[in-house]
């Protein structure tokens, strides 16, 4: 109980680790100390993919201790490349190219091709304007892609890829076409 009569409850937990060897816990506000934090570990593209759940512990100085949880989704990163948007020479037809790229989940390489996967072709007539979904395309064997669209060769043009439960979704940055 605090000195007004109201019970004093702990700090909202800020999630820190404190490594091996690097001394005495964390300090936190009102006498609360990090006192574990579990996973101990930096996640990598060796953990598997799925939710997993932080665990922190508390202890305050009278050794009363809180528990705190909190569940994310770890999946492998994804990174949309060399996007580019382009208009046929003499025509209404804008082309959009370039190529999907995964963490490698085997860690021979960074990242590597991720093939056949579903891509959403999307526009907006303007910086205030809302993006619209306007097609699909798929990437190839090698994670490249190629898309046409007819009828719209102004605006802005972003390809995104939506995700799945093990891969992270990706957005390139909007493209214009310059005349």
């Amino acid at each position: 109980m605090a000195e007004d009569g109201l019970e004093e409850s702990p700090p909202q937990l800020t999630w820190r680790t404190t490594g091996p060897g690097s001394g005495p816990p964390a300090r936190m506000a009102n006498g609360w100390e990090t006192w574990r934090f579990l996973p101990d570990k930096q996640l990598n593209r060796y953990y598997p993919t799925g939710t997993w759940t932080i665990a922190a512990t508390a202890r305050g100085a009278g050794g009363t201790t809180v528990t705190e949880y909190a569940s994310f989704q770890f999946r492998r990163d994804t990174k949309l490349s060399s996007v580019r948007a382009d208009k046929l020479e003499g025509s209404d037809l804008v082309r959009l190219r370039g190529s999907l790229r995964r963490v490698d989940p085997r860690g021979y390489t960074d990242y590597g091709p991720f093939a056949r996967q579903r891509l959403e072709i999307l526009w907006r007539g303007d910086e205030s304007a809302t993006w619209e979904r306007i097609g699909q395309t798929m990437t190839d064997a090698s994670g490249t892609f190629e898309a046409t669209v007819t009828g719209r060769s102004g605006g802005l043009w972003r390809v995104r890829y939506p995700g799945t439960g093990h891969y992270a979704p990706d957005a390139s940055k909007p493209r214009q076409i310059t005349q």
